[in-house]
């Protein structure tokens, strides 16, 4: 099984209204049922049994409309073909959030805190290689940091995002980091889908337009 990131190339023009319209066509979307989905892949919802253009809508505000400690969802889907899936919460009403990416065992995959500089936004976006088989995708808001069975965090979550971390073994629960942290919004939306050629084509041709204005900027 491969878990390639591109973070620094396509995962940023990922992030533009460009890209986000022209990947979109009609996507199956899923609601979190009322009384929530858990944490933790046995306790997790299935969000689609074949993932082709999905849209999951969740909340982090428990059945009983209550505010839990730790603020983080975890679907599962399954993909029937393999290729470059795209994933990111671009539309969420939470202003802050984190994704985690891992295999049908909970091994860790990848992971993406802002998909941009964090002084431009603080959403989210990644993409992997996948084969055929089964996933999980976990959305947090805030500073959460998944941990294996021996306490070991699977992702470096002081960085902005990147690889399992060598050694990690399956998720068996969440750190949050900053359990102070308010927030006055609750849904939020989990994007998924593999782009078409032509919007690929737009996506890296907005990152060429993006590295020429820095460009410029720096030699200003």
């Amino acid at each position: 099984m491969q878990a390639k990131s591109l973070f620094k190339s396509v995962s940023v023009a990922l992030a533009t209204a460009t890209l986000a319209v022209a990947a979109w066509a009609s996507p199956v979307v899923y609601v979190e049922t009322p009384t929530g989905t858990g944490d933790l892949p046995g306790t997790a919802e299935t969000a689609a049994a074949s993932i082709g253009e999905l849209q999951i809508q969740g909340t982090f505000l428990d059945g009983n409309g209550g505010n839990p400690r730790n603020l983080v969802d975890l679907y599962g889907f399954s993909i029937t073909n393999a290729g470059r899936y795209f994933f990111n919460t671009i539309g969420s009403e939470v202003a802050d959030t984190r994704l985690f990416l891992f295999d049908s065992a909970g091994n860790g995959l990848v992971w993406n805190n802002d998909y941009t500089d964090p002084a431009t936004s603080t959403l989210s976006a990644l993409d992997s290689f996948l084969d055929v088989g089964s996933y999980f995708i976990g959305v947090s808001f805030g500073d959460m940091d998944p941990f294996d069975g021996a306490t070991m965090s699977i992702f470096d979550t002081l960085g902005s995002g990147g690889g399992a971390l060598s050694g990690s073994g399956a998720l068996a629960g969440w750190t949050n980091f900053n359990p102070d942290l308010l927030f006055d919004r609750s849904s939020y939306v989990i994007n998924a889908y593999i782009p078409t050629p032509s919007a690929l084509a737009l996506a890296l041709a907005a990152l060429g337009l993006m590295a020429g204005v820095s460009a410029r900027r720096r030699a200003a």
